[in-house]
């Protein structure tokens, strides 16, 4: 089997945040992945592109922006270029409290070791792990206790499967930290158009995984060639487009019956990301939207201000008894079907039969639908009494 070395860092100072450094607004974890076959190779390309970078601290900052931008495109294209693959982690510090109900520093920072664990390293079962050591230590310390605990019982584990090191002892950590950097300023859009692109081209053939917040990339990354996750993967991504569009045309200044719907999509959308792909309790949405300061809402509001208005307005939401969540697989569109179809076809059935009752008794001339002006659940009746063709 062969070894798969990991080399994982963040951007900027991960102690800085928006209101102090504008520059350092986002959460970035790159995590490079090299196969022991390619690590030589690998690593003396690293090497060699690291001497040619230039101490950009010792430009003035007009000079110092714009070789910082070459810096990036150039290392982005390059990267691109290597038997590599790569995973992106990039949130915006300022809506994580807002749009998903956690807080930096305890539990997202373990969600995002928990993710990159379940998504990177739980089946890889041969790899060692190199992390930055000016990193997060809730983040390192997390994770490493992930990985090493998997061989917590075996008496052949391997002692080096998780390594802290400095970057500038190793040039492939160096390069992370420089992936993690590109990538901040493409997602702040601060990135010159040759940064983007370079990004982009990077993320369609090199990157493994991106996890991001709020969404701006991940429609670029190449879907699954297997038949049944591609199936899953074109369910997610159309209800992601659904609701993208619908975010689109609300605006920067919505109403407010719109706000809280926009709340609640955001809501649902960052937790099935970065938290749980379960579904979503009613009281667990009331809940955040209190916190968000929507006082006077209640769990009526949410499903007919909120779900049913997202849902008229073509977002796909799918719900069970347990709660609603974005649909991921196919299995969970089947989960609402059932749902509705428990609901609806035996309340349908028990309409039509009332109105035969009654037409058989009044010598058809009562008609309850008809009389009572409800057209749409006429046209529903005719329709669901068409025999389809064979």
């Amino acid at each position: 089997m062969t070894t798969t070395h990991a080399y994982l860092s963040e951007s900027g100072d991960r102690n800085a945040t928006a209101a102090t450094a504008p520059g350092s607004g986002r959460l970035v974890i790159c995590t490079l992945l090299v196969s022991a076959t390619h690590l030589h190779a690998v690593r003396e390309q690293a090497e060699h592109l690291c001497r040619q970078q230039i101490h950009l601290a010792d430009l003035t900052p007009g000079k110092r922006r714009a070789a910082q931008a070459n810096q990036h495109a150039e290392l982005l294209a390059e990267v691109a270029r290597w038997p590599v693959k790569l995973h992106v982690i990039v949130v915006d510090r300022a809506r994580i409290h807002r749009d998903g109900g956690l807080q930096l520093k305890t539990s997202f920072t373990e969600h995002v070791a928990g993710l990159l664990h379940a998504r990177l390293f739980r089946d890889l079962r041969d790899v060692q792990v190199n992390v930055d050591a000016d990193g997060d230590v809730t983040l390192r310390e997390r994770l490493q206790g992930l990985i090493q605990g998997r061989y917590a019982d075996d008496l052949f584990g391997d002692e080096q499967i998780f390594q802290v090191r400095a970057r500038g002892d190793d040039a492939l950590l160096h390069i992370a930290q420089g992936l993690a950097n590109a990538v901040s300023e493409v997602h702040g859009g601060k990135a010159k158009p040759g940064v983007r692109h370079a990004y982009e081209t990077l993320l369609q053939a090199r990157t493994l995984g991106l996890l991001e917040w709020p969404p701006a990339f991940t429609s670029l990354l190449p879907p699954p060639m297997d038949e049944a996750q591609y199936a899953d993967y074109q369910v997610h991504q159309e209800a992601l487009r659904q609701a993208d569009r619908f975010i689109e045309q609300a605006g920067e200044h919505p109403d407010e019956d719109m706000r809280l719907q926009l709340a609640i999509l955001d809501y649902l959308r960052f937790q099935s990301e970065f938290v749980t792909q379960d579904y979503l309790p009613t009281a667990d949405i009331l809940a955040h939207l209190h916190d968000r300061g929507f006082g006077d809402v209640s769990e009526h509001k949410i499903r007919s201000n909120g779900i049913a208005k997202l849902r008229d307005a073509n977002v796909i939401i799918t719900s069970t008894a347990k709660g609603y969540k974005i649909p991921q697989t196919r299995a969970d569109l089947n989960d609402f079907l059932e749902m509705a179809s428990g609901v609806v076809v035996p309340l349908l059935e028990r309409v039509r039969k009332a109105r035969e009752v009654y037409r058989q008794s009044s010598g058809g001339t009562y008609d309850i639908v008809s009389e009572a002006g409800l057209a749409a659940l006429e046209r529903l009746l005719v329709t669901s009494d068409t025999p389809s063709a064979d």
